[in-house]
Order: C-alpha cells, then structure tokens, then sequence
C-alpha cells in the first residue's frame, strides 16, 4: 500500500515544486509597467521588459497597460429639448503615473473614474443643444466633452489622447419628424427661388420693352426731324425750279425799290 502512495506523493510533491518555482517569478512585457506589491504594499515598479522574482503566497503583481488604451462606453441622454439620444463613444488614454493612479484609484480605474467621468461630461453637454441642433453642431459637442473630459482625468494621472461619438441615435418618430421638417423646407426654398425667378424674369422682361419702347422713339425723332429737313429741301427745289432769274421789284409806297443787279 505504501508502494502505491509513493508515486502519487512524488507527483504531487513535484507539481507543488513547479508551482512554487512559477510562482517566484513573473514576466513584464514591453509597454506595460509591474507594480511588485507585498501584503497589498507596493514595493517596486518595473517599466523595463524581463523577468523578476517573488516571493510566493505573499506576493503580488499589477499589471498597469502603459500604451495608448482605448475604451469604449455606451450611455444615453436627455437632450435640451428632452429628446432622447442614445450615444456610444471611443476614449483613447494613457497612464502618466501608473504607481499614482493605483494608490489614488486602484487597478479598475475605467470602471471606477474613466467610465462615469465620460458619461457625466456627456450628459452635461448634451443637455445644452436641441436635439436638431446636436446633429448639426456635433463635432462642438465633441470638443466640449473632450475638454471637460481632459480637465477632470489629468490629475489623476491620465492622459486624454482622443474622444470620438461611434454613434448617436435618436427615436424613429424624431428621425421621421426631421426628415419632413427638411422636405417642407426644401419645398418652401425652391418656392421662393421659383418666386425670385418669376420676378426676375419680368423685371427683365420690362428692362428690355423699355428699352425697345426708348429706341423707337429715338428712331422716330429722328426720323421726324429727318422729314422736316427733306420737306425744307425740296420746298427749295421747287421755288429754284420755278425761278426765272428775276428779282421781284417793289414799287409803290415812300421806299423806293433798289435794284442790286446794276450796281
């Protein structure tokens, strides 16, 4: 009976010797920063890839990401005109003080600062553009939360690197309300351009009768007068014609009649 133990013992003896030889080590990869605690207390941190020891059972590691991160949230909120908006977001960070973060706000800091921060700065901005105007203006809606977001997880030893809105969806019967409200407008537009058309049309419809109506009267000034001239001429041409190369003489009266032609 005691043969049979002694195998399982070995077995046992040598799978309880390798877990306590991976135990006494750990392995820190390129980007990461191992914060080495003992009892719950941090005794060294370590940037720099490799291997280090530990002592089992009482030791520790932490692991902290040290490269730009990327988190992602789902909330929704109450624009200012109380429409509903369903909005998820992309937060890319990066840890400054990985040895501060944790002893200010622990290994869960996205669940713990991160996420409420983004959804409290989300709220908050949301609430200060109508629904309508959100869809417009969302890229200054984005800058102010990324702002706010920035201010409020730098001193915690966090670095904002971006923010973007992956989606923000409104209720169907706001989505159908907006898309009539821009097909009114469109029709009202191209109304009013029809209408300023219309006007132009006959503005320049009355320009060019005017413009005719001022040419005709120039021709026919000028026409007239024209006439005028050619009745004088040959008014002229007639009494020369009838000429028979005398000049009247005056007789009668006190004014005796001078006759040019023998002087």
């Amino acid at each position: 009976m005691f043969k049979k133990i002694i195998p399982f013992i070995a077995a046992s003896t040598l799978v309880l010797a390798i877990a306590f030889a991976s135990s006494s080590f750990y392995i820190v990869e390129p980007g990461y920063t191992a914060l080495h605690l003992r009892l719950g207390q941090i005794i060294a941190a370590h940037e720099n890839s490799g291997w280090y020891v530990k002592a089992p059972i009482v030791d520790s590691v932490i692991y902290i990401n040290n490269r730009i991160c990327k988190s992602v949230i789902e909330t929704t909120a109450l624009s200012k005109d109380l429409q509903s908006v369903s909005i998820g977001v992309a937060i890319n960070y990066k840890i400054n003080n990985a040895i501060a973060l944790y002893q200010t706000v622990g290994a869960e800091f996205e669940q713990v600062i991160i996420d409420p921060f983004a959804q409290e700065s989300i709220k908050a901005v949301v609430a200060k553009y109508t629904a309508e105007d959100l869809i417009q203006y969302r890229h200054d809606a984005k800058d102010k939360v990324c702002s706010e977001l920035k201010d409020r997880l730098l001193p915690l030893n966090i670095t904002l690197i971006d923010f973007n809105f992956v989606h923000s969806d409104f209720s169907p019967d706001f989505i159908k309300a907006v898309e009539e409200k821009q097909i009114a407008e469109q029709s009202a537009k191209t109304a009013r351009n029809l209408t300023e058309k219309v006007k132009e049309e006959a503005l320049q419809t009355k320009s060019k009768a005017e413009a005719e109506a001022y040419a005709l009267k120039v021709k026919k000034e000028a026409v007239t007068t024209e006439l005028i001239e050619l009745k004088k001429a040959e008014s002229l041409v007639r009494a020369i014609e009838k000429w028979d190369g005398k000049l009247p003489q005056v007789s009668g009266g006190n004014t005796p009649f001078i006759n040019l032609m023998n002087k």
